[in-house]
């Protein structure tokens, strides 16, 4: 939930030799989220956010037969699995392909089809009206162009069919973590719009009018549970991509005991636990879109 684009340059950063193109905005962007998110163990922290994805299969109605989109699919157990299990045709597209992987050993377990496509969720490569649901949990909001990205969720969304997006609100955990974050580790290259615009509601009433659909925008609250404030804070820092990556820059900079203090002031702000146990809430939007 920290800015992708806090990757150092340098991190991914390919030598430009002689005759080669230098990497344009949306390529070194698109190599730093790609970084951030091979980091750490997104596996295990996805199922933190397992129960928003269980809220979202319920409200998308989704039946056998019916095609599915998940964009930013991550390891592919919140949603595309899931729904293929309900006899969905799914399509699971991620921009980091270590992703992927784990997708596909996942939903061959499980004994289910899906076809995993490494893609960008503002670049998505299928014809217009393709699919009949359309989701993205905490995926597209991270694309650097959000009225790019709105943009194509609708033009893939079939007439008919539907859109469900999730995003984190700006002044909950989440959002306060964008913040943080923020405070610590570099910008954003310019261009780049930062993924906490989509925890604005006028913000996502803007981009997705723009793309000529008329969003529905309810407040949700997803509870992360750990054994303890401490817990929670090794957590994030052990498995958590972007923490991995911001040990990395802030460490040499003596800067990351001071950020874990930090990080942890925020848990303790947002616990809602009574036994010693840490219970963090965390509020996103869920945008629903009927095409």
């Amino acid at each position: 939930m920290v800015f992708f684009a806090s990757v150092p340059p340098a991190t991914v950063r390919v030598a430009n030799r002689a005759g080669e193109a230098a990497m344009s905005i949306e390529e070194e962007f698109r190599a730093r989220t790609r970084a951030t998110w091979a980091a750490g163990d997104w596996e295990g922290f996805s199922k933190l956010i397992a129960p928003v994805g269980q809220l979202v299969i319920e409200r998308a109605d989704i039946e056998p037969g019916t095609s599915v989109l998940d964009v930013g699919t991550g390891s592919g157990g919140n949603i595309a699995i899931p729904a293929a299990q309900r006899g969905a045709e799914v399509v699971g597209v991620d921009v980091t392909p270590e992703l992927l992987v784990t997708a596909r050993a996942h939903s061959l377990a499980a004994g289910v089809e899906v076809e995993w496509i490494e893609a960008d969720a503002q670049d998505l490569p299928f014809p217009d009206a393709s699919f009949d649901r359309v989701i993205s949990t905490f995926g597209a909001m991270f694309a650097p162009d959000h009225a790019r990205a709105a943009a194509e969720l609708v033009r893939v969304c079939a007439p008919g069919g539907r859109i469900l997006m999730t995003t984190w609100v700006n002044d909950g955990f989440a959002g306060e973590l964008f913040k943080l974050s923020g405070s610590f580790m570099p910008p954003p290259p310019l261009g780049v719009e930062p993924p906490p615009l989509w925890g604005v509601e006028a913000h996502i009433e803007d981009v997705f009018r723009a793309a000529g659909a008329s969003p529905l925008v309810v407040r949700e609250t997803v509870d992360f549970e750990f054994s303890s404030v401490e817990h929670a804070v090794r957590t994030y820092s052990d498995d958590f991509g972007p923490f991995v990556i911001a040990r990395r820059v802030l460490e040499p900079q003596g800067r990351w005991d001071e950020f874990v203090a930090a990080f942890a002031d925020l848990v303790r702000r947002f616990d809602t636990s009574t036994d010693g146990r840490a219970r963090i809430q965390s509020a996103y939007f869920l945008i629903s879109i009927g095409r």
